[in-house]
């Protein structure tokens, strides 16, 4: 799909650089029309298939690995799930109300996701991926680390600003908490979840700002 979208944007691309026409940036924008389109279907029918097909027992998904919120980042042997068709999604669901069954993963991974969710609505959240983990089922989660940024603002680096805040470059990249790794862990405890270890980030925004991640399981 990304071979082929990049091969007609260079075909056009050359054509319009030939005609003196403005072609690509039309189809575009009709492409980007299209995908939301696509994704805001996909968000009903991708899960009210997984929930018919479980409910028929068709489907008997068993220790699955979720990638949540995977946007852009495809992980081999995960289903990866976001809101918006990318070239990494497996499957398009809203992450706060997963289609799967109780005890269902084995792993649940979310990698600068959580800020993204008001703080009205994480506990109810962290307690719906807990219900789709099986018992003693991990949790990952890597996000922005609030203090250490604000410390960094502090001492003069401005653009921590958009650490704290999100730099907004689309609808939902607006970073709506901020937490350490001692308040997440009061949060997730709440949530039914134990056995927490932090651990070195590995995500790509850690040459972008300060983050951690901490690792945690099931009750």
């Amino acid at each position: 799909m990304k071979y082929l979208r990049d091969l007609t944007a260079a075909a056009l691309k050359r054509f319009d650089a030939l005609s003196g026409t403005s072609l690509k940036p039309a189809v575009g924008g009709i492409y980007r029309w299209l995908l939301k389109l696509s994704s805001l279907v996909r968000r009903r029918t991708d899960p009210a298939i997984i929930r018919t097909l479980c409910f028929l027992k068709i489907y008997k998904p068993k220790e699955l690995k979720l990638n949540l919120g995977c946007g852009t980042k495809h992980f081999k042997g995960y289903l990866n799930v976001d809101i918006w068709i990318t070239q990494a999604t497996d499957v398009i669901s809203d992450i706060t109300r997963l289609p799967w069954p109780d005890g269902s993963a084995q792993i649940i991974e979310a990698y600068h996701v959580i800020e993204h969710i008001s703080h009205t609505r994480i506990s109810a959240v962290l307690k719906e991926w807990n219900r789709v983990l099986a018992k003693n089922g991990q949790l990952i989660l890597e996000m922005p680390h609030f203090d250490n940024a604000i410390k960094e603002y502090f001492n003069g680096n401005e653009e921590r600003l958009m650490n704290v805040f999100g730099r907004q470059r689309c609808p939902g990249d607006t970073h709506l908490f901020g937490y350490n790794p001692q308040r997440l862990v009061r949060i997730l405890e709440n949530a039914g979840f134990t056995g927490f270890t932090e651990e070195q980030p590995t995500g790509t925004q850690i040459t972008q700002e300060p983050c951690f991640r901490l690792k945690c399981a099931k009750k």
